[in-house]
């Protein structure tokens, strides 16, 4: 009997100190986030996670004000609840006004039919935004591309830009070199984003080719929310500034091999440039000041080698469906918009197409692999810096 009670108090002790009692005894936490995104005039979509399950909300208030309101997201009549992932939309805001906010959780302990019962509740700091202006005269932006799951690169890039001036970063692909593993978003750049400036700023993702790749690409929408619509292209209007973003998708033919048939970025590509007409015919993008394009792969067109200092380089992107494709499609109707320059990666090097009457209306600037794109956009135009992450500049021009 007494070998039987040692034994059952054996198993007791092993199961309370076994990694899995352990994990169930740490505290409810936010665990990645917030950060924000889809910021406009009167907007904004707060995502975070938390490490179990639960039922959250974001808490709004106008700075000054002590009135605070509760945003959930709800579907068909339900809270979205019994989640870790929550990407939680903000509406009916005033532009151009300052407002603090902070997330709430509380875990669900048990979830049945008719029982439900919550456990601790937990609540991120208040933290602030501002709604973009739409009288706007200026807007100002970093753009970064080609990290590759690199966040210390990540950081690089972000360190050597103002980012206490700026309204927002754009990351213009091949931030993953592929998606293959669960929460590889938060550990390649979410995370050092949420560090640097994603709590009180947003962040918008141009998808690059790479980032098309891996088991887990089909769900790279769980974590990027550019817009309510959650497309990875889409139009920003800041004031008298308009910003388009481009996905190019993948920079093979669709029947490639290493696709496995899995991919259909002709058509998608189609898709996107019957929206791209209906953008610049709006009202809203003709009545933009300065327009700027960001797209990941650079659209090439067979002329474009005329110019002999990139004849080379043309050629070889030439080669690959993806670049000419887009050219087929986005330059006609880029050539007509009076675009005031594009902003693309993807070769991991520096380079400038310059315009070409007739062929190409507007310059493209290729940022390199090292570098960050700092732009404004006023009066005077759009000024394009590049900034090595070793903190010189390595380009600079108003367009």
């Amino acid at each position: 009997m007494r070998r039987l009670i040692t034994m059952v108090a054996a198993v007791v002790a092993i199961a309370l100190f076994s990694p899995v009692a352990a994990q169930a005894q740490q505290a409810y936490t936010i665990n990645h986030g917030p950060y924000l995104q889809g910021l406009t005039y009167d907007g904004v979509i707060v995502s975070f996670t938390t490490s179990e399950r639960g039922f959250s909300k974001v808490e709004v208030r106008e700075k000054g004000s002590d009135e605070v309101r509760e945003f959930r997201t709800s579907k068909h009549g339900l809270f979205e609840a019994n989640n870790t992932h929550n990407v939680i939309e903000v509406k009916n805001l005033k532009p151009a006004t300052d407002y603090e906010y902070r997330v709430v959780s509380k875990k669900l302990t048990r979830f049945e039919p008719y029982h439900v019962r919550f456990g601790e509740e937990v609540a991120s700091e208040w933290y602030s935004f501002r709604t973009f202006d739409p009288a706007a005269k200026s807007v100002s932006f970093v753009v970064a591309n080609d990290i590759h799951d690199k966040a210390d690169l990540c950081a690089k890039m972000l360190d050597v830009q103002p980012l206490d001036e700026i309204e927002m970063v754009f990351y213009n692909g091949d931030i993953m070199s592929y998606y293959n593993r669960e929460g590889q978003p938060f550990t390649s750049f979410i995370d050092v984003s949420v560090e640097k400036f994603a709590k009180n700023k947003p962040f918008a993702v141009v998808r690059g080719n790479h980032e098309t790749r891996g088991q887990f690409a089909r769900i790279y929408d769980e974590y990027i929310h550019n817009t309510p619509e959650g497309m990875f292209y889409g139009v920003f209007y800041f004031g008298d500034t308009a910003v388009v973003m481009l996905d190019g998708g993948e920079d093979k033919d669709d029947q490639h091999p290493v696709y496995g048939g899995l991919v259909d970025f002709d058509n998608y590509r189609r898709e996107e440039a019957e929206w791209l007409k209906g953008v610049v015919r709006s009202p809203e993008f003709l009545a933009a000041k300065n327009r700027i394009v960001i797209m990941h792969v650079p659209p090439i067109v067979e002329r474009m080698a005329e110019i002999e200092e990139n004849k080379k380089e043309i050629m070889r992107q030439i080669a690959w469906r993806g670049a000419s494709h887009l050219g087929e499609l986005i330059i006609p109707i880029l050539n007509e918009a009076d675009i005031d320059v594009m902003l693309c990666g993807h070769i991991h090097r520096q380079l400038i197409y310059p315009e070409q009457p007739g062929v190409l209306e507007f310059p493209i600037v290729v940022n390199d692999n090292v570098s960050s794109l700092y732009v404004r956009s006023d009066e005077a135009g759009v000024y394009v810096k590049a900034v090595h992450i070793d903190g010189h500049t390595s380009f600079e021009k108003t367009y």
